[in-house]
């Protein structure tokens, strides 16, 4: 009686190890189909859900276990390698900006040089403000004018002095020409007069 109750036994516990097995290899394969689809989260609380109770603890079979380690792994491998892209695209992008602020800086300087080159003139190697250039120059079209009119006034009243000299000289040479003339005449008159004299008085 007692082998029988033995055999039972040791039947039982053979068909309870192999069902065991079936259900571990099928919770394997069905962890391993699923692995691409759920992430690690959902991977570890899928295997928990289907592992075995024993006791107070849970049975995780090896190839399960192998099987999240795996994803796990590939996960975090995969999390790396993304991690390390963004890096690098962040570092490139922060190299971009770098370059780019470098440049919106020199065509900031350019811009002010072209902005100063606008508004100012070099006015005998002197940096000048075209306001300031344009009073300069205004000024100086004025001044010219004032001295302009100035000189021409003076020529004309230099030339109205020369006119009225010369009609002055040639009245005095009309004046002189008369005298001579006049004289003439009276020294003529008075030789007559000395030769009538000198006659009647012989």
């Amino acid at each position: 009686m007692l082998k029988m109750i033995n055999s039972i036994r040791n039947h039982f516990l053979v068909i309870i190890i192999t069902v065991v097995q079936l259900l571990i290899f099928a919770q394997s394969n069905l962890i391993a189909s699923t692995s691409d689809s759920t992430n690690i989260k959902g991977q570890f609380e899928y295997l928990y859900k289907k592992s075995n109770n024993f006791q107070t603890y849970k049975v995780i079979p090896i190839t399960s276990y192998n099987t999240l380690k795996q994803n796990a792994t590939d996960s975090i491998r995969l999390y790396k390698k993304e991690a390390i892209n963004h890096l690098n695209e962040a570092k490139s992008l922060n190299d971009k900006l770098e370059t780019s602020n470098a440049e919106i800086t020199q065509l900031k300087e350019e811009l002010l040089k072209a902005q100063n080159m606008q508004n100012n003139i070099s006015l005998i190697g002197i940096e000048v403000s075209k306001k300031t250039y344009s009073l300069i120059v205004w000024g100086i079209i004025i001044g010219l004018s004032l001295i302009s009119i100035i000189m021409f006034l003076m020529f004309k009243q230099g030339h109205q002095t020369v006119k009225e000299a010369k009609t002055r000289v040639k009245e005095l040479q009309e004046d002189l020409e008369k005298l001579r003339k006049s004289g003439i005449l009276r020294e003529q008159t008075l030789g007559q007069e000395l030769t009538i004299y000198k006659l009647n008085h012989k």
